[in-house]
């Protein structure tokens, strides 16, 4: 089976082609900026109104662009199905002064997460045809309930979700969810392609990425952290359940503050009140652990060097999420 993982960050995208009749070591794959990236700059080198069409993707640098250009006095139209990329609430759009439409007739600029036409390029020039069986994605979403603060929003799925299962491979989506519209917009893209897959939170990708990796090793007992550009994430973990969680925004972490949580989440001590008030997300925590090792992965995880280890899913750190979904994939019902 022929399988095509993409995990999509804030600053690259992630690509790896699984093939089961090779080793890892000769699927396909590319670490290349991510398309919110590439479609800032696009918003950059223009001199006229924008005309936006396409679907809801990941804002980040690609909003910070729009919001730009239209400060600059230039007009911007974006369809209602593109709109919720600049915020989920179509009424904080519109007050940006951004006119909102049913449809963009002739759009200059395209909105979508899900670059085809990238991955047919990147098999072809690796000499084959781009036929995967499935197509699993790692991004990341707040979710949108309206009158709710966005980390309450995203952590209190995480709390329902491990209610539910202690495996994170679990966590995959695989129907629309009607709050996570980056998710959502993910799988029509998918379905209109004709394409079978499913989406995943790219912080539990990492950990499932991780988990893949502490397995091989024989490491049963281990706490996990993906320290991104934008949020850490940092799971306790044993005989491949979940004992605790919690996720914080890396910006307010130093490696001493990070070491004080992990120990905090490994005697179960950590609480919600303690990250949420700290301007982090939460956190819940079941059990208490005693760690073999600690696994670090994530473009920021240089921060905690000194108190764990680098984690090299696949044999290359920048695939963690990548693998996870893979992981994550053996365990879809």
């Amino acid at each position: 089976m022929e399988v095509f993982a993409v995990d999509i960050g804030k600053g690259t995208q992630d690509l790896l082609y699984a093939d089961e009749n090779l080793n890892v070591e000769n699927w396909v794959k590319a670490i290349l900026p991510s398309p919110t990236v590439k479609l800032a700059r696009r918003v950059a080198s223009f001199n006229e109104d924008l005309f936006i069409d396409g679907y809801v993707m990941g804002g980040g640098p690609v909003k910070k662009a729009i919001i730009n250009h239209l400060n600059k006095g230039y007009r911007v139209v974006i369809s209602e199905r593109a709109a919720r990329t600049i915020k989920d609430d179509l009424e904080k759009v519109r007050s940006l002064g951004i006119d909102i439409a049913d449809r963009v007739e002739k759009p200059n600029l395209y909105l979508s997460d899900l670059e085809f036409n990238v991955y047919e390029e990147l098999l072809r020039l690796a000499g084959r045809p781009f036929n995967p069986k499935v197509i699993a994605v790692a991004c990341q979403d707040h979710g949108f309930i309206k009158g709710q603060s966005d980390r309450v929003t995203r952590f209190k799925y995480f709390e329902k979700k491990l209610e539910e299962t202690r495996d994170p491979r679990d966590f995959i989506v695989t129907e629309k969810t009607g709050f996570f519209s980056r998710f959502d917009s993910i799988l029509e893209q998918l379905r209109e392609k004709g394409f079978s897959g499913f989406v995943m939170d790219s912080k539990v990708a990492s950990i499932c990425g991780i988990l893949a990796y502490a397995k091989e090793l024989g490491v049963k007992e281990f706490v996990g952290l993906d320290i991104g550009n934008g949020h850490t994430l940092g799971v306790s973990i044993k005989d491949g359940n979940v004992c605790g969680l919690f996720e914080h925004h890396t910006r307010y972490l130093t490696a001493e503050k990070l070491k004080a949580l992990v120990e905090k989440l490994c005697k179960a001590t950590l609480t919600f009140e303690e990250v949420f008030l700290d301007n982090g997300h939460g956190a819940v925590v079941f059990e208490k652990v005693e760690p073999e090792k600690v696994f670090i992965a994530g473009p920021n995880r240089a921060l905690f060097k000194k108190y764990g280890e680098y984690a090299f899913p696949g044999g290359d750190v920048m695939i963690t999420g990548c693998v996870g979904l893979l992981f994550a994939l053996n365990n879809l019902p």
